[in-house]
């Protein structure tokens, strides 16, 4: 019963963070993008918006299929989970910052 509610916890929150943080993530990488693309650091930043995003969607789909055929498996993914949010609240920090260094190289003095 515990395993069961914390399960629907992890994927209730877990999944809608995922999805709209997904969608801040891409639109942010976007901003960052348009300011630099054709640059190495737009090639950059495309590379690694795609690749977040794919790693993110992979891990929770493992993740929610391995706590759907066994609840005891919740016990591995809660410290994965609790480590994905760690990241992904990490690499929106990032593409803030780097769209705030982007604003400051671009902008004309």
């Amino acid at each position: 019963m515990f395993l069961a509610m914390l399960r629907n916890f992890i994927l209730g929150v877990g999944w809608p963070v995922l999805i709209a943080g997904s969608i801040y993530i891409f639109l942010k990488g976007r901003s960052v993008y348009s300011m630099v693309k054709g640059s190495l650091i737009g090639r950059l930043t495309k590379t690694l918006v795609f690749s977040i995003l794919i790693e993110m969607y992979c891990l929770g789909i493992v993740c929610t299929a391995y706590m759907f055929s066994d609840e005891q498996s919740t016990y591995l993914v809660l410290p994965v989970f609790m480590v994905w949010f760690v990241a992904f609240v990490a690499s929106i920090r990032v593409l803030r910052q780097a769209k705030i260094e982007v604003e400051k190289l671009t902008t004309p003095k």
